[in-house]
């Protein structure tokens, strides 16, 4: 438990590190890019992201999960990546300009073939990283990514900075990943070349098939949602919604990626080792929700604040969308580590049938919101109800591949909920206080709420107050605290 603990404060400090280093970004790039050419970018990079699924066909997991891994394991992998690669960057390639004709924008044809070049670059990426993942080598894992993200940052900033537009943006994820392949080839402990081979081709074609099935279904329905709002409203709401989205994904895509790269082969090591993976199941959801609901009430109470701290006040019209999205973020939270459960456990049937019923019923519902309102609200609307109401359905899924411990489970959510109730009153009081707004206020809030939160986690003995990490900290505000 102590090596997960471990890995997990590694992962988490690597992933504060880049959330701030790509807040940076996001906020000089608001400023120098128009929001336009924002949107531009993220229809691209939705329509290479349906085929980078495919790229990845469950490699990476393959490797994590396998309980007897060989060089023959690692060189079919590499095979397999290297093929898929090469396939999918003379696709997309040779399609661009059918994107330009559709959107009736040629600029997007440029943007989408620079994005096609990571498909030649991310096989050299992705087995050396898996592989440190599956070792739970996450102090290297931390510094190859901070370093790959510098690099991008870098290479961004000056291109927006020279007027490249969304191509600056295409060109700085392609030198992020080049440096992402380098490095984590040289943090491995053993570096050897192995060759490609397809040796154990039907064993990873066995699980890359479910695993991509999924994936998938997952990304176009989530990726779908850019192109019709970009093809219906335009390319600046895509860029609202974005950055609208943008607050939601700090904890929903950002901290829980963190998450989620210890958990799942934390879970893999449980179950290969019969520990009471349920019993860890329900104590991290407890963790995660006394951190995320925290953090989306905030977010949701001071929108505007934040969007203009961010970046600046052209994004205005984002903050009413943003307490929707909380809101889905905050359903996501109770269920976003079955997934990693399932395929930890083997059942990765279960974890794929999550993604084949949800993602294209939710994608109907959002195209057909869009189509039927064309308005950026209802979307946000749509996609919160929808979250909420996936819930009770991935908990269904996954009792039949881990029995739900519902007590346990509720007796966590319940002190998540009251620490949350808790840390909300000082930001609450301190909008309702008649004095003007600004960062001043936005700070004022933001302090008396960590300050409250740290108090609610202690008073009403939520699980989280267990953690040595926690603990110490606590000791570090008040001295003598045991």
């Amino acid at each position: 438990m102590t090596s997960v603990r471990r890995a997990l404060a590694f992962s988490m400090a690597e992933r504060y590190a880049l959330i701030a280093l790509s807040l940076a970004g996001n906020i000089l790039v608001a400023r120098l890019l128009t929001p336009e050419e924002i949107g531009l970018f993220s229809v691209a990079l939705a329509l290479i992201g349906i085929a980078q699924v495919l790229r990845d066909f469950g490699v990476g997991n393959f490797l994590i999960q396998e309980r007897e891994l060989n060089d023959e394991h690692i060189r079919t992998a590499f095979g397999f990546s290297l093929v898929i690669g090469a396939a999918l960057f003379v696709l997309v390639f040779a399609a661009a300009p059918l994107a330009g004709g559709f959107y009736r924008d040629a600029r997007i044809v440029d943007t989408i073939r620079i994005g096609a070049l990571n498909f030649l670059v991310l096989p050299f990426c992705s087995i050396s990283v898996a592989l440190l993942r599956r070792e739970l080598q996450f102090k290297r894992l931390a510094a190859v990514n901070l370093v790959a993200a510098l690099v991008g940052f870098a290479v961004t900033i000056t291109l927006a900075l020279r007027g490249f537009g969304a191509n600056g943006l295409a060109i700085g994820a392609l030198a992020g990943n080049l440096a992402t392949g380098a490095g984590a080839w040289l943090a491995r402990s053993e570096r050897r070349v192995l060759l490609p081979s397809f040796g154990e081709w039907r064993k990873l074609l066995h699980f890359g098939a479910r695993s991509s099935a999924a994936n998938v279904v997952t990304s176009i329905s989530m990726d779908i949602n850019d192109l019709a709002i970009g093809r219906i409203l335009g390319f600046g709401p895509v860029a609202m919604i974005s950055r609208a989205q943008g607050l939601m994904n700090l904890f929903h895509r950002d901290v829980m990626s963190a998450v989620r790269n210890v958990a799942y082969p934390a879970f893999a090591r449980a179950f290969r080792e019969n520990d009471d993976l349920e019993a860890r199941h329900a104590h991290a959801v407890a963790a995660v929700t006394v951190l995320a609901w925290p953090f989306y009430a905030f977010a949701a109470l001071h929108a505007l604040e934040l969007l203009r701290l961010l970046f600046g006040p052209q994004w205005d019209a984002a903050a009413p969308l943003v307490p929707w999205f909380c809101l889905a973020g905050a359903a996501g939270a109770t269920c976003s580590l079955v997934i990693p459960l399932l395929t930890a456990r083997g059942r990765i049937d279960l974890a794929t049938r999550i993604d084949l019923v949800i993602q294209p019923i939710r994608a109907v519902v959002l195209v057909g919101g869009v189509i039927a309102f064309q308005n950026m609200l209802s979307f946000a609307i749509l996609f919160a109800a929808f979250f909420v109401l996936s819930v009770p359905y991935i908990y269904r899924v996954k009792a039949r591949g881990q029995a739900n411990d519902l007590p346990a489970l509720f007796g966590g959510l319940k002190k998540s909920l009251l620490v949350t109730a808790a840390c909300m009153l000082p930001p609450l009081l301190v909008l309702l206080a008649p004095q003007g707004g600004g960062i001043a206020r936005l700070l004022l809030s933001a302090t008396l709420c960590a300050l409250a939160w740290v108090a609610a986690v202690a008073l009403f003995r939520h699980p989280l107050a267990d953690e040595p990490l926690f603990r110490r900290a606590l000791r570090m505000l008040r001295p003598g605290w045991n």
